[in-house]
């Protein structure tokens, strides 16, 4: 059996500026620092024992934060990182919109399994997202021995693994900065549950 909790990364300045991040490589800024250092208590309770979290330097700093407060390893993987956006990346939601209309952004953000193939130009799907988060999710359970796993990543892969996950998939998820859903892997396989459809922690 494994728990999973998956975090979303501490604030950018391009989270703030409500600019689309993507692959870009964006740090911390001083309240995401501090809303990664918020994660330390609740992750503490649970037990968690290592992190597996995306290469992409704002999430690799909170896992970081994250770990040295409970001195637990980190690893790393590109599998966990956010969805690329091709020719959006970069750009504020107005900026999107006035590029590629507004209807494509809804489908972007839509709950409904028959949008899971939109994609920004030169960019990738939802479920192209989902499949190899999910990939690599199980190539690492598979290979530890580690049963309280932390998974630092994005707000689009978490958007994307909990509505897959949950029954009703037009179900409003909150997904601020420093956010966790903890997730189970039964025994059975590699069939992962969400534990409960409201976060374990808001900040």
């Amino acid at each position: 059996m494994h728990w999973l909790y998956l975090f979303r990364h501490g604030e950018t300045d391009f989270n703030r500026e409500q600019r689309f991040q993507g692959h870009i490589d964006v740090p911390l800024n001083d309240e995401g620092r501090r809303q990664a250092a918020a994660l330390v208590r609740p992750l503490r309770r649970i037990g968690l024992e290592c992190i597996l979290s995306s290469d992409l330097l704002r999430a690799r700093e909170t896992a970081e934060i994250v770990a040295r407060g409970l001195e637990i390893p980190i690893f790393q993987t590109p599998g966990l990182r956010e969805a690329h956006l091709g020719n959006a990346q970069g750009l504020t939601v107005e900026e999107i919109e006035a590029n590629f209309g507004r209807e494509l952004v809804e489908k972007w953000r839509s709950p409904y399994l028959s949008d899971a193939d939109v994609s920004y130009p030169g960019g990738e799907s939802g479920r192209q997202v989902l499949e190899r988060v999910l990939a690599s999710m199980e190539n690492f359970l598979g290979s530890t021995e580690y049963q309280h796993v932390g998974v630092a990543t994005h707000g689009g892969v978490i958007r994307r693994v909990v509505r897959a996950l949950l029954a009703d998939h037009s179900a409003f998820i909150p997904i601020p900065n420093g956010i966790v859903y903890p997730l189970e892997r039964g025994r059975e396989g590699p069939r992962l549950k969400l534990l409960n459809s409201s976060p374990l922690r808001r900040p």
